[in-house]
């Protein structure tokens, strides 16, 4: 290898330059004489510098920095007096002296980093001229982590943190002390989350650091902040070592003093440059001087290695008294290490570090006063360890001495503070007692009345040691006893303001801190605390003032000189007269003006405080004022004005002039306009201000005592929350909750906590703020029913509700219901929409929401006392849900398991997480992560999730802010694998076989399907029955029994914001999705920091300007969801609901659903974005539409059927309406008022950019072919003819079935493209060839959301034959239990015609009141379609098996009856033939006594029966098929399809009791049997017959009844194999008959009346229906059931609202039957007191002799129109020469038409076979509303029309 040569000049460069270095601790520069020989000599000039850094670097006896002696600093000349708080005062200096910053938000933290943001975003220059550069991290551990590797590299660098953040920190802290790298760490510290998370002080974070080998100096005010902040900065470049300069949080970070700044000028003077060169810059890693750091070393060195740092520690001490006396030179202001203040002379001492030391400080100077010998020892440098100066600093008279922590360490034998003092003392031999003490946790007040207390317990002879103070520890006994009420403080205004979050009254009182102080001259001091609600909490503002440096750190106590109250509710729940002074002032904005109001409003104990403390009492209506001049809500100025006019801080008249100018220079950026309303508002005080004369009386006021003294407010009784539920609850409210929410949760014992910090859930229930200046009143009568408000209500405080008739009748006066409308499943309710007005936040978005205007906001007080009553009823009624959650009218009546919860008004979290308990609260695991979602979900006292009426709901907890997808992940695992052991442990104890059979058989159900809570559910009710009495049959059961609470599968899911899932937590995010465990995460984006205060995260979108981005963020939005899709594995979904409920109802039912890591990303908006809340569902969808959000699915299910995973919700954008967002919403508005350029740059981008993602989403969704004919299109080629597919969908169902068609039609090799209407190219319609839709109907004929806009253009003008060459048909589902049927597809199919376009076939109408729903007329309509297509079948493939059969001689039946679910054994008690013998036809009576078998039904209701084949004719079967009847078969269902109830049966059984061997075989059936035949003639005649020539055939083969066991005879070698039988014959599905009988009527009995199904064929075979052949033993049966297998159906019709209201009933043959039983309810309500309506019954039969069913009733009933049978009008339609029929009678009788259902409004039901007779009956009633009303047909329809609409009209019919 050549060697690089180096001449001999060179090398005593290098060498001499080195030497000097070394020996003089410094850079030597080259002389210049040197370095240009050097350059002339051609060698390198850098080099002998750059030798020498690098030797000062590797210096092994590197010497340490020397104070200097007689150093003389100029003062300042000036240091301007500012009024900020402790986290400005750090910022002030930090950014005086820093390059770099790297911050991350916590509280109290934040604002510095808030602060450093936005001075370096406006160009403010530093000490260094220069402007620092501020860099967000994405965690407080890559704050850490850069800022090492900022000072790596030789820069200033510093940051910010608290709490957890700070622990973080520490693997980086180690490193850089032990690197010793001059640096500042910022601590506002805060208390370590243990327990339970609190935000608020104590010093267990800093604490936590002390070993880490970081400096740490300690400011107790905020002076002192401003002060030893730049003591920090300079004494670390001094002495090496790194600085963690701490303070308290809150109330030093926040709380507001009046300082002395020093200017940047100055600070100049004192910093020493040549240490920042040599001790930071010269130490950087740098190629030019390479040297390595963090290397890994062995024990032999790494011990030596950690002690040589020793001297720079020893050191530190002296180089901080260095510059502690520099600034003390600069600014007149003396500070020491450890710095002693009290009685020269003192006996006993107290030593303490932070704010408490300014309050124990005061307590002295007033005990010294008094006489005591005491004093007080600050210490301020805490590391390293000042032993020596602390020692110094006692008194030498002292002889006790107490140590104050502000920090618990649990399980030491003392804290930080006080170990150190001990040590000091023994090492040095001193002797002297002294005790421990803690206090102040958690930022618990510490008090003059404390600090006394501690100075009396040192006068004891034997202190208490070890103690707590400021708590009552009445379980350990460690406590002191003390008095808050000692008031010590003089010449200082006290005031105390109690405001309402979100009113303004904190920043009015900021304001008034800045002017008093400012402009008068005064001291100030502000302190501000809050509950623990997010926004419409209570606000307390602690405000002092006075002409000297005020040094009371502690809330106002005693000695309030003026209160003002700014929400009259809180005048019952808050003592707020406390501490008033005798004589203070007292100042309430209410509406009661009058002694009369006041009285009748105050409670005893506010009228006793005023009178005895001779209380100036003063009232004003601000609310009023606020909105009369257009302030809205925001009341701050109105109330500020009152205190400047009665506080008596300032002159009357200067107080309203600074007043008034502070107005225009805070309000003047919002225009001219809000200035004069503040002003106006001031103005209005003056006016307003009431002072009130209250009688002597009230100092005599009763039950003047306060509830956290004793007395127990009566609780509501919630009866569907269990006993045992409710009595926990209210032992914790009680006992915990009342004294938190009424602020006097200090007086709460030790004894009261339950150790663990556990609470109960379902607590918010009882809060009842009552702070919603207004809440919404709802409209009956103009409610459309949708439920819409419901599901966007962030509070859940407006719900739904379904009663009964005796429950709307029970209902309290004033409560208003209508009848349900909707499906058959809402028969016989009413529906009411219900407000919880003391729980409402007035955000109104339910009012902007609702698309019916049934909503408006009415002033809380007229209306909160008339809907209270309301609520608690309906809160009370039995919770129903006969619609299912699928849809989202029917997810919202069920009950919300979170409600009322703490957030914002109009959050835009709590929606999502609302519908997520409606679906599946009772199985809910939550790990939740910390951020706004924690703070409402997880507020100690009041927590808003709730239980369902069997005690189950959301069980919740949080672990860190950064670990929350490993907390999930970890639930995950551990519910898991004890669910796999309990299974084991199930099957081992059966195998062994001790149990009952009862017991077995529910545990072998569980084992089957013990992953699926539905399906477990009702199984795992009746484990829970048995398994207690069987528990001690061994250890094995014991250990089940243990485990009883894991048979349900808990669901967990992760939820957090955004700044946990795409910052600090992304790496658990993304290793959580890369594991693929079942666990379903949902971040909650608001695209900001929110809970903190609003800053930026990598959610936040390009040009958005926040807190840490205030000249707007640069980058794009982190794609969270495409990343996830990565792993292929994961489900994901990206919602809006506001956009769509329906689309993300379903995503959520999807994740859940799906077996595997899933991903919800939740669009959430948030008040911080500078919107009005009520309209954020607006907001949402413009975001939508616009592309801004995208709203997708991406399920890994789908590759399986080969389809594209990822299927685009909205798939149609419109880029340009994201301008409305720019312009619109302050995040981005402002970067616009800024620097219109930029955001014209910024915004511009971000719109082309997500163009292109859209472009890049829709390719997802595409395959090869859409994606060829994408491409092609792109570059301007022709595409190959596809056909269209188009749906309107509003649950998801058109949408399937659309997706399912098209899948159809590609099987078929057609080309096909399937989306929304809205999001297709509408102007691209007529050049499509053919045209295929799938329409969904909602409401009454409304189109569904994703359809309105392609309806709106096709009803636009356009030219003749627009559509000509358009081909097209149109396929409904509806369902004929509304009015408008169909209306949407038949409306399109209608208005496509008149466009020119071909229909291709008729208007399919699906009914989800047929059969098989709308399937019933798809399955002829779809194959009818490809034959008019002329499409080829698509290929044969038979799928594989779904099932997996196992045969076995002799098999074993799990039951004695296959029981579908929902179906119960009934006894059938009568069974009697009710029309003559030999009569055509067979009408029988039968009863079921529902007695003892847990069924129940409804007026109206109908009777599902299960029949079975009949068993001659399935022995016939089995023997051609060729198996045993007792052959014993197995049934495996993989697929968790569902379809068989048991597993284990036998032949006989299943083809009997479960399988349909004769019903009709659908055309599917015809398609597998060719797939299978192996016979070429059967298989080539099963192929015609599906063909279009093969058509009349088939329904021929139709025509004579053929099932499926026929149909298989008919072609014997297309004999399915048993495990593809089972899965080809459908189930056996219920017969549906009308209930004839009324349950209040005839109680237990059901009566049904049926007439026989019998037929004889084309080919003259006789035949019989199945089910009715069942019961009436025919048709191959050997006789009639005595039991059947049967469960109730909801009522198909909506029934009289009224007893009262009129009654016309249409009978057509046994449709009698619930005809009779609305007769028969109307008696039972006549029995029981009841006025009732007239009824009238129309009945209509061929023969009265032989069909006059139940006719002996009628006529009774009738008795000549003198029984309550009013009318009885018969249509005998054979009984003579001319047929009458039903609307013969009905024209007959058309005054009773018009008077019972026109002006009484009354009722009518038609019930019976469908077809011409009930248009007929429709037409008479028609004829009837024109001739007696005077209508014209067409009002007349309208009218009928308008009768379904609201339930009077119905008809069931088959």
């Amino acid at each position: 290898m050549k060697k690089c040569h180096i001449s001999l000049a060179q090398k005593r460069l290098l060498q001499g330059a080195a030497a000097l270095a070394k020996s003089t601790g410094k850079i030597v520069p080259i002389p210049i004489e040197e370095w240009q020989r050097a350059t002339e000599e051609g060698r390198h000039p850098g080099l002998a510098h750059h030798a020498a850094v690098m030797a000062r670097a590797l210096n092994h006896e590197a010497g340490v920095y020397i104070p200097k002696e007689g150093r003389v600093i100029e003062p300042c000349k000036v240091q301007p007096e500012v009024p900020m708080d402790g986290n400005q005062a750090t910022t002030y200096v930090a950014y005086a002296v820093s390059e770099q910053a790297l911050i991350y938000p916590i509280s109290p933290a934040t604002s510095m980093g808030e602060h450093m943001d936005n001075w370096s975003a406006a160009g403010r220059l530093n000490c260094f001229d220069d402007v620092p550069t501020v860099s967000m991290m994405q965690s407080e551990g890559g704050a850490a982590g850069a800022l090492h590797g900022c000072l790596t590299t030789g820069s200033l660098a510093t940051t910010f943190t608290a709490s957890q953040g700070l622990l973080l920190m520490i693997p980086n802290l180690y490193l850089i002390a032990g690197e010793l790298m001059p640096c500042v760490i910022h601590v506002s510290a805060r208390t370590i989350a243990k327990h339970s998370l609190s935000i608020f002080n104590d010093h267990s974070d800093v604490m936590a650091c002390r070993q880490t080998g970081f400096a740490m100096l300690c400011s107790s005010s905020v002076q002192e902040v401003m002060d030893l902040s730049l003591v920090s900065h300079i004494a670390t470049l001094k002495a090496r070592v790194p600085f963690m300069h701490f303070f308290d949080g809150w109330r030093t970070s926040a709380g507001i003093q009046k300082i002395k700044t020093i200017p940047y000028a100055d600070i100049k003077k004192i910093f020493p440059y040549e240490e920042l060169q040599e001790n930071l810059r010269n130490k950087a890693l740098n190629p030019n001087h390479p040297i390595i750091r963090g290397v890994g070393q062995r024990p032999d060195i790494y011990y030596q290695n950690s002690v040589a740092a020793n001297k720079f520690y020893n050191a530190t001490p002296a180089i901080v008294e260095e510059v502690m006396d520099e600034v003390y030179q600069l600014t007149g202001r003396k500070y020491s290490l450890v710095e002693y203040h009290g009685a020269p002379d003192a006996d006993r001492v107290v030593i303490v570090m932070g704010s408490a030391a300014e309050t124990t400080e005061e307590t002295v100077d007033y005990l010294i006063d008094k006489g005591e010998k005491v004093g007080v020892v600050k210490v301020r440098l805490f590391r390293p360890w000042p032993a020596d100066r602390l020692l110094a600093a006692i008194p030498k008279s002292c002889t006790k001495v107490c140590v104050l922590d502000r920090t618990k360490e649990d399980g030491a034998h003392g804290n930080p503070l006080y170990l150190d003092v001990c040590a000091t003392h023994s090492d040095a031999g001193v002797r002297r007692k002294i005790v421990g003490g803690v206090f102040g946790l958690a930022s618990k007040e510490f008090t003059p009345g404390q600090v006394i207390a501690i100075f009396e317990n040192l006068k004891q002879e034997t202190p208490k040691n070890h103690f707590n103070i400021g708590i009552n520890d009445d379980v350990t006994h460690t406590s002191l006893d003390f008095d808050n009420n000692i008031d010590i403080i003089k010449n200082t205004t006290q005031c105390i303001f109690w405001g309402l979050g979100g009113d303004g009254t904190i920043g009015a009182n900021k304001a008034a801190i800045k002017t008093i102080t400012m402009d008068a001259g005064l001291y100030g001091q502000a302190y501000f605390n809050y509950d623990s609600h997010k926004e419409n909490g209570a606000t307390i503002s602690h405000l002092r003032f006075g002409s000297q440096p005020i040094k009371s750190e502690y809330m106002i106590c005693s000695g309030a000189d003026y209160i003002a109250c700014h929400h009259p509710s809180y005048v019952r729940k808050y003592d707020m007269l406390n501490p008033i002074a005798e004589g203070g002032i007292f100042v309430l904005n209410c509406v009661w003006t009058t002694i009369e109001e006041l009285e009748a409003n105050f409670p005893a104990r506010l009228k006793k405080q005023i009178a005895e403390n001779k209380v100036k009492l003063y009232v004003v209506n601000a609310t009023k004022m606020a909105l009369d001049i257009g302030l809205g809500h925001r009341i701050n100025t109105i109330m500020q004005a009152c205190f400047y006019l009665k506080s008596g801080v300032l002159p009357i008249d200067d107080a309203i002039k600074y007043l008034k100018d502070s107005i225009v220079g805070l309000y003047s950026k919002k225009g001219q306009k809000v200035v004069d309303a503040n002003i106006k508002g001031v103005d209005a005080a003056e006016q307003g201000l009431l002072e009130i004369k209250y009688p002597a009386s009230w100092a005599n006021a009763e039950g003047a005592h306060f509830t956290a003294e004793g007395a127990k407010r009566d609780l509501f009784l919630h009866k569907n929350i269990p006993n045992e539920i409710n009595e926990q609850v209210d032992s914790f409210i009680e006992r915990m909750m009342d004294p938190m929410l009424e602020l006097e949760g200090d007086s709460l014992p030790v004894s009261a906590m339950t150790p663990g910090g556990y609470m109960p859930t379902a607590t918010c229930m009882q809060e009842k703020r009552g702070l919603a200046p207004e809440v919404p009143v709802w409209e009956a009568d103009k409610c459309t029913q949708c439920n819409y408000c419901a599901i966007v209500c962030p509070h859940a405080v407006i719900r739904p509700f379904l009663l009964t008739k005796q429950e709307a009748k029970d209902a309290p006066e004033g409560f208003e219901s209508r009848k349900a409308q909707g499906g058959a499943e809402l028969g016989g309710f009413n529906y009411t929409i219900q407000v919880s007005s003391m729980d409402c936040t007035g955000c109104a978005i339910c009012v902007a929401s609702c698309p019916d205007d049934a909503l408006y906001m009415a002033p809380f007080e007229k209306v909160a006392t008339s809907q209270a009553p309301n609520w608690n009823f309906a809160i009370n009624l039995p919770p129903r849900n006969p619609v299912g959650n699928s849809t989202v009218k029917g997810s919202q009546f069920s009950t919300p398991l979170l409600e009322f919860s703490g957030a914002c008004p109009g959050c835009g979290e709590t929606p999502y997480v609302k519908l997520l308990t409606q679906l599946f609260g009772d199985r809910l695991v939550i790990a939740n992560s910390s951020g706004c979602s924690s703070v409402w979900g997880g507020t100690a006292g009041t927590n808003p999730y709730t239980v369902n009426k069997e005690g189950k709901g959301p069980a919740w907890g949080r672990s860190l802010f950064e670990d929350t997808a490993e907390y999930g992940f970890g639930m995950a695992l551990s519910i898991k694998g004890r669910r796999n052991n309990l299974k084991k442990l199930v099957e081992q104890v059966l195998a062994e076989g001790i149990i009952s059979k009862e017991l077995s058989t529910e545990l072998t159900k569980w084992c089957k399907n013990y992953d699926s809570y539905d399906k477990v559910s009702a199984t795992v009710d009746k484990i829970e029955a048995l398994l207690p009495l069987e528990k001690d049959k061994s250890e094995s059961m014991t250990r089940i029994y243990n485990e009883l609470d894991m048979f349900r599968p808990p669901s967990v899911w992760i939820i957090g914001g955004d700044g946990w899932a795409y910052d600090i937590g992304y790496n658990g995010v993304d290793h959580v999705l890369s594991r693929g465990e079942n666990v379903n995460i949902m971040i909650l984006d608001t695209e900001m920091y929110s809970n903190t205060g609003g800053q930026v995260s990598k959610a936040t979108s390009k040009s958005t300007v926040l807190k840490f981005a205030q000249d707007g963020k640069k980058e794009m939005k982190k794609d969270l969801g495409r990343l996830a899709m990565q792993y292929e594995h994961a489900y994901v979904a990206s919602c809006a609901i506001g956009a769509s409920y329906q689309q993300t109802l379903t995503a959520i039912r999807e994740a859940e659903e799906y077996k595997g890591t899933s991903l919800l990303l939740c669009f959430s908006p948030c008040i911080d974005w500078g919107i009005n809340m009520k309209s954020q569902m607006e907001w949402q969808k413009t975001a939508v539409d616009s592309g801004y959000w995208k709203m997708y699915r991406y399920d890994p299910r789908l590759a399986d059927k080969g389809v594209p995973c990822l299927q685009l919700d909205a798939a149609k954008i419109k880029p340009e309406k994201m301008n409305t967002i720019f312009e619109d919403q302050n995040r981005f508005s402002q970067l616009t008022r800024k620097d219109q350029v930029k955001a014209e740059m910024y915004q511009h981008g971000l719109i082309d950019k997500v163009t292109q993602n859209h472009e890049i989403y829709q390719r997802m969704t595409m395959d090869d072919n859409e994606m060829l004919d994408f491409l092609k299109e792109k570059v301007g080629e022709q595409t190959s003819e596809k056909m269209l597919v188009l749906y309107a969908s509003e649950t998801g169902t058109a949408m399937n079935l659309a997706k399912e068609f098209a899948g159809e039609l590609k099987r078929r090799d057609v080309r096909v493209k399937c989306c929304s209407c809205d999001d297709y190219d509408f102007e691209n319609l007529p050049n499509e060839s053919r045209v295929f839709f799938i329409a969904a109907t909602c409401g009454q004929g409304e189109f569904p959301e994703n359809s309105k806009e392609f309806w709106k253009a096709l009803n636009e003008e356009h030219p003749e034959g627009w559509l000509s060459g358009v081909n097209f048909s149109v396929f409904g589902l509806g369902d004929t239990g509304y009015a408008y049927f169909n209306k949407v597809a038949t409306d399109l199919d209608k208005r496509l015609g008149e466009l020119g376009a071909t229909r291709i076939q008729a208007c399919g109408l699906g009914d989800d009141k047929a059969e098989e729903k709308w399937e019933t007329a798809w399955i002829d309509w779809e194959p009818e379609l490809y034959n008019n297509l002329e499409l080829p079948q698509p290929p044969a493939e038979l799928a594989p098996p779904t099932y997996v059969v196992k045969q076995s001689a002799v098999g074993e039946e799990e039951e004695e009856r296959i029981m579908p679910a929902g179906a119960t054994v009934l006894p059938l008690t009568v069974n009697k033939v009710v029309n003559p013998p030999g009569h055509d036809r067979d009408i029988r009576h039968f009863e079921i006594d529902l007695s003892g078998t847990g069924v129940s039904y409804n007026c109206g209701d109908s009777m599902g029966v299960y029949p079975w084949n009949a068993e001659s004719r399935v022995q016939e079967f089995l023997a051609w098929y060729g198996i045993k009847p007792e052959a014993g078969i197995n049934i495996g269902d993989p697929h968790e399809a569902g379809k068989f109830p048991i597993q284990a049966t036998t032949a006989m059984q299943l083809f009997r009791q479960c399988l349909d061997l004769y019903g009709r075989p659908s055309r599917k059936f015809y398609e597998r049997l060719a797939m299978i035949a192996k016979n070429p003639q059967e298989k080539s005649h099963l192929e015609h017959l599906l063909t279009k020539e093969g058509k009349p055939e088939l329904l021929a083969i139709n025509k004579e009844t053929l099932g499926y066991a026929d149909v298989m005879q008919m072609f014997p070698s297309a004999k399915p194999p048993l495990e593809y039988l089972v899965e080809f014959v459908p189930a056996i599905k219920p017969r549906l008959y009308s209930i004839a009988s009324s349950p209040d009527y005839d109680k237990q009995m059901l009566h049904m009346c049926i007439v026989a199904d019998d037929w004889t064929t084309p080919k003259g075979e006789y035949k019989h229906g199945l089910t009715t052949g069942y019961l009436a033993g025919r048709g191959g049966h050997t006789g009639s059931p005595s039991h059947i297998n049967g469960r109730i159906n909801p009522a198909a019709f909506a029934l009289p609202s009224s007893p009262q209201q009129p009654i016309v009933l249409v009978g057509l043959g046994t449709g009698i039957a619930p005809c009779r039983a609305l007769i028969r309810d109307r008696l039972a309500q006549r029995d029981a007191g009841e006025t009732i309506g007239p009824m009238s019954l129309y009945f209509g039969v061929r023969f009265k002799a032989s069909e006059y069913t139940y006719g002996e009733e009628w006529d009774a009933l009738h008795d000549n129109g003198k029984g309550p049978l009013t009318g009885l009008h018969c249509a005998f339609s054979r009984d003579q020469a001319h047929k009458i029929y039903v609307q013969n009678r009905i024209s007959e009788n058309e005054d009773e038409i018009y008077e019972y259902l026109v002006k009484q409004k009354g009722y009518y039901l038609l019930c019976g076979p469908g077809g011409p007779p009930v248009k007929a009956a429709r037409a008479a009633l028609e004829a009837a509303f024109v001739n007696k009303g005077g209508m014209s047909p067409e009002e007349a329809n309208n009218y009928v029309t308008q009768m379904q609409i609201e339930g009077r009209y119905n008809e069931e019919v088959w």
